[in-house]
C-alpha cells in the first residue's frame, strides 16, 4: 500500500544533504587563520544559503566544515549542509527583479479592508502564487470587530473557522500545501494582512 499522502494529503520529504567544495587562493593570510575564520562563521550553525545560479531563492539549514586541503598556491575547503527540502523565495530587490516573471509577494494580500457582517469577503489563493511547500497562514489584524476567517481546504474536504483578534494570528491547524487553490473568507470588520512563505522543490 502506498501511504505517502495518507496522513497529510501531500508528500513529506527528507532534508537535502551534501557538500560543496570551494577553492581558496592563498593570499596574505595563512591557511590556518582563514580556516579558523570560516569555522567560527558557519560551523554547526543554522544559516541561509543562496546559490549563484538561483539567486531568487534560499535554502535554510545547518552547515559544517568537513575538510580542508592546503596547497602551495591554493587551498580547498569542503562545507557540508543539511537543509530543508524546500527552497524559499527571498526578499525581492529592485536591481535583480524580473518584471516578466517576478512577483512582490508581501504586497499581494496586504491591508485588506473587511467591513461586512453578512456576505463573506472572499480571497482566492492560487497554487501558482503560494508555491508547493506546506505553510500555515499568519494574519496581521488591526481594528478587529467580530472578525472571523474561514479557510476552505479542497484537498481534505474540511473547513476551519477562526475568530481573529487584533495583532498577529497564527493558524497551525490549517496547512496550505501542494498544488491546490484555496479560498479564504472573512466576515466582520477589520484590516487584515495575510503573510506566508513561498517555497518550491
Amino acid at each position: 500500500m502506498d501511504l505517502t499522502e495518507a496522513l497529510t494529503g501531500y508528500p513529506v520529504y527528507n532534508n537535502r544533504t551534501g557538500s560543496f567544495t570551494f577553492r581558496i587562493m592563498n593570499e596574505f593570510k595563512p591557511w590556518h587563520e582563514r580556516y579558523a575564520e570560516i569555522m567560527e562563521h558557519l560551523h554547526g550553525k543554522n544559516m541561509k544559503a543562496v546559490l549563484f545560479d538561483d539567486p531568487d531563492y534560499f535554502y535554510e539549514g545547518r552547515f559544517t566544515v568537513e575538510g580542508w586541503n592546503s596547497g602551495d598556491t591554493w587551498s580547498e575547503i569542503t562545507i557540508g549542509y543539511n537543509v530543508g527540502p524546500y527552497k524559499w523565495l527571498g526578499d525581492w530587490l529592485w536591481d535583480p527583479f524580473n518584471f516578466k516573471t517576478g512577483v512582490i509577494w508581501e504586497k499581494m494580500y496586504s491591508n485588506i479592508q473587511i467591513n461586512n457582517q453578512q456576505t463573506p469577503y472572499k480571497l482566492t489563493l492560487l497554487s501558482s502564487n503560494i508555491g508547493i511547500a506546506p505553510f500555515f497562514p499568519i494574519f496581521d489584524v488591526s481594528g478587529a470587530t467580530s472578525l472571523k476567517v474561514r479557510l476552505l481546504n479542497p484537498r481534505l474536504e474540511r473547513d476551519v473557522e477562526v475568530s481573529l483578534v487584533n495583532g498577529r494570528n497564527e493558524i497551525p491547524d490549517f496547512v496550505f500545501a501542494g498544488q491546490e487553490s484555496y479560498e479564504v473568507q472573512f466576515t466582520g470588520k477589520g484590516l487584515v494582512s495575510l503573510k506566508y512563505r513561498v517555497g518550491r522543490l
